[in-house]
């Protein structure tokens, strides 16, 4: 991820509305751990250009089938599905979905989305990009594909990059979606910090979320955007400071 990607605004009220989104993260057993399916985005296109992510878009209007529901999260399912079938060739069930998280994107972003993140398991299927906005695709263990971004072989926004780190403390598709089922969808809505070349992504329940400096003593909840390698921290999880 470019750093510059993230310039700041002069106020907060300066900010790009962010768009409601939908992202489907497609799990299937591998030969000896879960994978993940990730698309490569076009390097002509104005966001994410070349960037590793999983299945997803903007909601359109269509995307809300049943007019008694209300909830962004009830057309956000639709939203997934129909995006993974033009990205990718395939289908799965609306129903089928288990919410993973909610992410809405920092106030520094230009183009903004708040996305749902959802998990679903894959068909048997081939996937076929449609070359256009999606370029390539790959399968792929969380954790080598986080091993590849260290290396500079792939490149990842901290959504995805949060994503695939916690979906690498599971061995097998049951075991991830088991985890998502017993806990609510956390919702990621970043305060960014800059230190240096470095940045600091903050999230709820860390110490310095809501105001002061970054280094004061409490819980942490955070993700660090370094060249040496990206590392995320979270007290009290099994999560905790983990670098790739």
């Amino acid at each position: 991820m470019d750093n510059n990607a993230y310039e700041t605004l002069p106020r907060d009220d300066a900010a790009a509305p962010a768009r409601p989104s939908a992202t489907l993260v497609l799990l299937r057993e591998g030969t000896d751990d879960l994978e993940v399916l990730l698309l490569r985005r076009g390097e002509q296109l104005s966001a994410f250009a070349g960037a590793w992510v999983f299945p997803g878009g903007v909601m359109e209007p269509g995307d809300r089938r049943d007019p008694d529901a209300l909830s962004m999260q009830a057309t956000a399912r639709f939203t997934a599905v129909r995006e993974l079938k033009e990205e990718t060739g395939l289908d799965t069930d609306p129903a089928a979905l288990v919410p993973l998280s909610r992410w809405t994107a920092p106030v520094i972003m230009p183009k903004r989305f708040d996305t749902w993140f959802f998990l679903a398991r894959a068909s048997a299927s081939p996937v076929r990009v449609d070359q256009g906005e999606i370029h390539d695709h790959r399968w792929m263990p969380p954790g080598k594909a986080l091993e590849h971004h260290r290396a500079g072989r792939m490149s990842f926004f901290p959504p995805t990059w949060v994503t695939l780190h916690h979906l690498s403390a599971f061995h097998g598709c049951d075991a991830a979606f088991a985890a998502a089922a017993a806990r609510s969808p956390f919702h990621y809505a970043p305060r960014v910090e800059r230190e240096g070349a470095d940045m600091c992504f903050l999230y709820g329940g860390d110490a310095a979320y809501d105001h002061g400096p970054i280094d004061q003593p409490g819980p942490r909840h955070r993700l660090w955007v370094r060249d040496s390698g990206w590392r995320y921290e979270r007290t009290g999880d099994d999560e905790l400071a983990a670098t790739h």
